[in-house]
C-alpha cells in the first residue's frame, strides 16, 4: 500500500512538472494575445468543418430513413381506423418536425464555435419539444422505423456532445483572452492618461516656478521702491497729513464746544432751512464741518452776530490746517507700491490656483494608479490560467 501510494505521488509530481509554464514580458502580451487568438480561430475552423461534415452525414442518413418511415404501410396493421389515422398524422407532423430540424441544420451559418453550439443546441431543443408528442404516438404501430430514426438523432448528438466537449478549451481560451484583452486595453488606456498627467503636472510644476520667481522679483522691487527716497518722503508727507488731520479734527471739536448752539436755535427758530443746518452741526459737527469747510456755520454765526475774535480765532487756525493738509496731499505722488502689491496679490492667486489643480492632478493620478495595479493583478490571474506568467 505504501509502495502503491509513493508511485502515484511520483505521478502527480510528474503531471505536475509536464505543465510549461511560458513567462511573458508585459509588453510582449498583446502581441501573444493576437497570437493566441489566432491559434484558436485556426482550431476553432477546424472543429467547425468537422462538425459541418457530420452534419452533412447526418442529413444524408436520416433522409434515407424518412424515406424508409414514409414508406411504412400503416394500413397493414390490424388495428382500428381511429388509430391508424393518429399514427398516420404524428408520422407526418413528426418527419415535418424532422425535416425542420434538417433545413435549420443545413442553413446554420455561424463562424464563431460558442455561438454555433448555442444556436444547435436551441435547434435540438425546439425539435425535441415539438416532436416528442408525435413520436410517442407514431410508435404506437411503428416501431422499428421510427426507433431508427431516433437512434441515428441520438448517435448524432451524442457525436457533437463529444466534439463540443473537447472544444470547450477552446472556448474557455476565447473567453480568457477577451478578458485578458479587456484588461490590457484598459490598462494600456491608464497608462497614456497616467503619461498626460505627468506630463500636465510637469507644466504644472514650471508655471508654479516660473510664478514664484516672478514673485520674488516683483517682492524685490517693492523692497527697492520702499528704500527710495521718493517713497520715503511720500511716507513722511502721509504721517504729515495724519497728524493734521488729527489736529484738526481736535480743533473743529474745540470749536464746537465755543459755540452757543441755543443762541442760534433762538435766532433761527422761525426759519425751517437755518434751524436744520443747526441741528446737523450740533449732532454731528465735524463731518458737516468738514463738508464745506465751516461756511454754514459760520454764515450763521455772522448772521447772529455770535462769531467773536476766539471763535474767529479758531477758525482761522482750523483753515490753515486744512489748507496746509490739502497741500501735503496734492504735494504726495502717486505711490508705485499700489501697482506693485496688486501684481504681487494676482501672482499669488495664480500661484494657489495652479498648485490647487496640481494637487487635484495628484490624488487623479494616485487613483489611476491604484486602479492600474488592481487590473494587473486581474491580468496575471486571468493570464495565469493559461499557464502564462508576467515577468
Amino acid at each position: 500500500m505504501k509502495i502503491f501510494n509513493l508511485f502515484k505521488k511520483l505521478v502527480k509530481r510528474k503531471k505536475v512538472e509536464e505543465i510549461v509554464i511560458e513567462k511573458l514580458a508585459f509588453s510582449e502580451i498583446e502581441n501573444w494575445i493576437e497570437n493566441k487568438i489566432k491559434e484558436n480561430e485556426i482550431k476553432e475552423k477546424e472543429i467547425l468543418f468537422a462538425v459541418e461534415e457530420k452534419i452533412e452525414d447526418f442529413i444524408e442518413e436520416i433522409k434515407e430513413k424518412i424515406v424508409i418511415l414514409q414508406g411504412f404501410d400503416v394500413e397493414a396493421k390490424k388495428e382500428k381506423e381511429q388509430i391508424k389515422n393518429i399514427v398516420i398524422n404524428s408520422r407526418e407532423k413528426y418527419i415535418e418536425s424532422v425535416e425542420d430540424l434538417i433545413e435549420k441544420l443545413n442553413n446554420l451559418k455561424e463562424h464563431k464555435l460558442e455561438k454555433f453550439i448555442e444556436k444547435i443546441n436551441k435547434i435540438f431543443f425546439v425539435f425535441n419539444k415539438s416532436s416528442f408528442k408525435n413520436y410517442e404516438r407514431a410508435t404506437i404501430l411503428i416501431g422499428k422505423e421510427m426507433a431508427n430514426i431516433k437512434e441515428s438523432l441520438k448517435v448524432f448528438s451524442k457525436s457533437l456532445l463529444k466534439t463540443f466537449d473537447k472544444s470547450k478549451p477552446i472556448v474557455n481560451s476565447f473567453k480568457n483572452l477577451l478578458i485578458i484583452k479587456e484588461k490590457l486595453n484598459t490598462i494600456i488606456s491608464i497608462d497614456k492618461t497616467l503619461e498626460r498627467i505627468s506630463e500636465k503636472k510637469s507644466n504644472l510644476n514650471k508655471k508654479i516656478s516660473e510664478k514664484e520667481e516672478e514673485n520674488r522679483i516683483s517682492k524685490q522691487n517693492l523692497e527697492e521702491i520702499k528704500n527710495s527716497s521718493v517713497y520715503l518722503e511720500n511716507l513722511s508727507k502721509q504721517k504729515k497729513i495724519e497728524f493734521l488731520r488729527e489736529e484738526s479734527k481736535k480743533d473743529i471739536l474745540e470749536l464746537k464746544q465755543l459755540l452757543d448752539f441755543k443762541a442760534l436755535a433762538n435766532f433761527f427758530h422761525i426759519f425751517e432751512e437755518q434751524m436744520k443746518i443747526v441741528k446737523n452741526h450740533k449732532e454731528d459737527f465735524y463731518a458737516h464741518f468738514i463738508k464745506d469747510n465751516g461756511k454754514m456755520i459760520i454764515d450763521l454765526l455772522d448772521e447772529a452776530k455770535l462769531n467773536n475774535n476766539t471763535i474767529a480765532e479758531k477758525i482761522k487756525k482750523i483753515h490753515l490746517k486744512l489748507e496746509e493738509t490739502k497741500n501735503h496731499e496734492q504735494e504726495i505722488k502717486k505711490p508705485e507700491t499700489q501697482e506693485v502689491y496688486f501684481k504681487i496679490k494676482e501672482i499669488t492667486l495664480e500661484i494657489d490656483n495652479l498648485k490647487i489643480e496640481n494637487v487635484k492632478e495628484e490624488k487623479r493620478y494616485e487613483k489611476l494608479k491604484t486602479s492600474r495595479e488592481e487590473l494587473i493583478i486581474i491580468l496575471k490571474q486571468e493570464i495565469g490560467r493559461m499557464n502564462v506568467e508576467i515577468v
